[in-house]
């Protein structure tokens, strides 16, 4: 379990590493919205998805089918056990954007 930094800034990227592999994620709230979107690119900024919707405490890549996306999955976990919605400065606070290795969730979940 990897725990993605997150800034306040409304549009930014960062570079990290997911497993063995380097990406760019890039984040942007939609202030009309009210809702954070994220974008995956390969070491090389090549786009992979753009645009996921970070909701809480669901899988956000199991649905993509896309050669080079990171092996593991990635969840916006509510750390405070609120029915809340993910407002712009929540995440760090009430909600941890977390990269779970392949497998790992698997084993904590038993599915």
């Amino acid at each position: 379990m990897q725990i993605i930094p997150f800034k306040e800034s409304s549009a930014w990227r960062e570079q990290i590493q997911l497993g063995d592999a380097i990406f760019f994620l890039g984040f942007t709230w939609n202030a009309l919205n009210e809702f954070w979107t994220m974008d995956i690119y390969n070491r090389n900024e090549k786009p992979l998805i753009l645009g996921i919707k970070l909701v809480p405490n669901y899988p956000l890549l199991a649905q993509y089918a896309v050669d080079g996306m990171p092996k593991g999955e990635i969840i916006l976990q509510n750390i405070v056990n609120t029915k809340d919605d993910v407002k712009r400065f929540d995440i760090g606070q009430k909600f941890e954007l977390i990269y779970y290795f392949e497998g790992e969730l698997e084993n904590i979940t038993g599915t």
